[in-house]
């Protein structure tokens, strides 16, 4: 028993805590943190603009209305080919008030023979002047700019960049070398598109004209993105301690909200992240090999002789046509007038004969609703069509009334839809995947994600500042002389 000499008992210690992450994993975390915190933020800012606004470009079907009926008095001149020639499926339209044929990735001037010249900056302006329905006020030549920027322009380049004069400062892309409409924009246009396509997709034309350099920044950003994401739900779950006692977090203030948002919102930052990622197809993954069934479907066996009588027998009828299009079927020449078939539609019998050259066909029919690999998101599809089934599970989406060959999805195609489009959207549940409703609960879920990254990045700015003033604080100091 103790006495009063005895000395005083020392408290007993409380063991140390391990430490609860590994000290390089969390500055690491931290430092990454900020760099790619900041563009992260970034994505999901420019994310919530997205749902709303798309990235501006001309459709086919809106190029084509705004042209001009083909001048078939002044065709049609095929002295390019040979009469046995075979010719690729193409369109004959106008431009600038001459017939042109559209055929193997070149323009043919129908009415003087050979390929079609360089637009002059007259017959640009009147291409634009046709398209916008305005008289235009200016037009220069250029090789490319912000509008012009991705791989898809190249063939068309360089363009004649006409201001219409109009309200809405309406800007036309007329192609030097096709003479179409290649990109229409508006302010309107061209300022959303700084606050949503460009920032999220990383399209500055400073980076994006480099398609190799562009592909790996988005690839490696999202690569540092997505070790970031996991690296602090992993910090944040080791953390977390709601069975240890009362505390959901050790932390406190900014700190705990950090901690117990970034759990709430770690999930959705890693579907976005890795669904990002999924969209550049890196290294192969999820990109469709060709089809060699659908290439031999849409192959053409017509020669320009039979091309040259069939437009012959157009230019004596008089057809009133802004397009006629060169569509094969079963190998033949068919001609498609503004999207009528000439010689009447097809027949169902007349699609599932043809759908035999695609392989093997497990079922085949009519659709008139949207599937999960034919459906309109922002933008709409064409309805009804004519599915083919083929045994292996890939999907062909036929034109009922032409039998042209619309898009198709074999299993890689299926599994981009949902690894990419599927995580990236959240459009997975029927009825509830585009719309007011949708919108508003992508708008909540992404301000929610962002705000919760912008915290992260604040604590981290503000720890490195402390770390780079504490090292300022430990350089030795100059001696002072005597």
């Amino acid at each position: 028993m103790p006495t009063a000499s005895d000395p005083a008992p020392k408290p007993e210690r409380k063991p140390r805590r391990k430490p609860w992450a590994p000290r390089w994993l969390v500055v690491t975390h931290r430092y990454l943190g900020v760099a790619i915190g900041l563009l992260m933020l970034l994505w999901f800012a420019s994310g919530i603009v997205m749902l709303f606004v798309r990235w501006p470009e001309v459709t086919d079907a809106e190029r084509a209305a705004g042209l001009h009926p083909i001048p078939w008095e002044r065709c049609c001149d095929l002295s390019s080919f040979g009469p046995d020639q075979v010719l690729p499926d193409g369109v004959v339209e106008a431009v600038a008030g001459r017939p042109v044929l559209r055929a193997g990735g070149e323009t043919y001037d129908l009415e003087r023979g050979g390929v079609l010249a360089p637009l002059t900056e007259a017959e640009a302006m009147q291409v634009a002047g046709e398209h916008a329905g305005r008289t235009p006020v200016a037009a220069r030549l250029i090789e490319r700019d912000q509008w012009t920027t991705t791989g898809y322009f190249n063939k068309r380049r360089p363009f004649w960049r006409v201001e219409v004069g109009d309200p809405a400062h309406t800007v036309v892309h007329v192609s030097a070398r096709t003479g179409q409409v290649a990109q229409i924009t508006t302010r309107a246009d061209r300022v959303l598109a700084w606050l949503g396509p460009i920032p999220h997709w990383l399209y500055p034309d400073i980076l994006r004209h480099n398609t190799k350099l562009w592909t790996q920044v988005v690839i490696w950003t999202s690569v540092a993105g997505l070790f970031l994401t996991v690296t602090g739900i992993y910090l944040g779950v080791i953390a977390w301690r709601p069975w240890r006692d009362r505390r959901l977090s050790p932390f406190k203030g900014l700190m705990m909200w950090h901690h117990l948002t970034g759990l709430a919102a770690g999930l959705l930052t890693l579907t976005w992240t890795l669904s990002g990622l999924f969209s550049m197809q890196p290294w192969g993954l999820l990109e469709s090999p060709a089809d060699p069934a659908a290439e031999h479907y849409a192959m053409s066996h017509a020669t320009a002789g039979e091309l040259s009588a069939a437009l012959a027998t157009l230019k004596a009828e008089g057809l009133e046509a802004r397009q006629v299009r060169l569509v094969p079927f079963e190998g033949r020449l068919t001609l498609v007038a503004d999207g009528r078939r000439l010689g009447g539609p097809l027949a169902q019998s007349d699609l599932r004969r043809a759908a035999a050259a695609l392989g093997p066909v497990a079922s085949q029919g009519l659709m008139q609703t949207e599937d999960a690999y034919w459906y309109g998101h922002h933008e709409t599809v064409a309805l009804p069509v004519w599915r083919v089934l083929r045994t292996d599970g890939t999907r062909f989406y036929l034109d009922p009334g032409t039998g042209e060959l619309l898009g198709s999805a074999d299993a890689t195609a299926q599994g981009f839809r949902w690894w990419h489009l599927g995580l990236h959207r959240l459009d997975v549940i029927p009825g509830f995947d585009r719309g007011a409703g949708w919108a508003t609960a992508m708008t909540v879920l992404l301000a929610f994600t962002g705000a919760s990254v912008a915290i992260g990045v604040w604590l981290g700015w503000r720890r490195i500042r402390a770390d780079v003033t504490r090292l300022g604080s430990l350089r030795p100091r100059p001696r002072a002389r005597a």
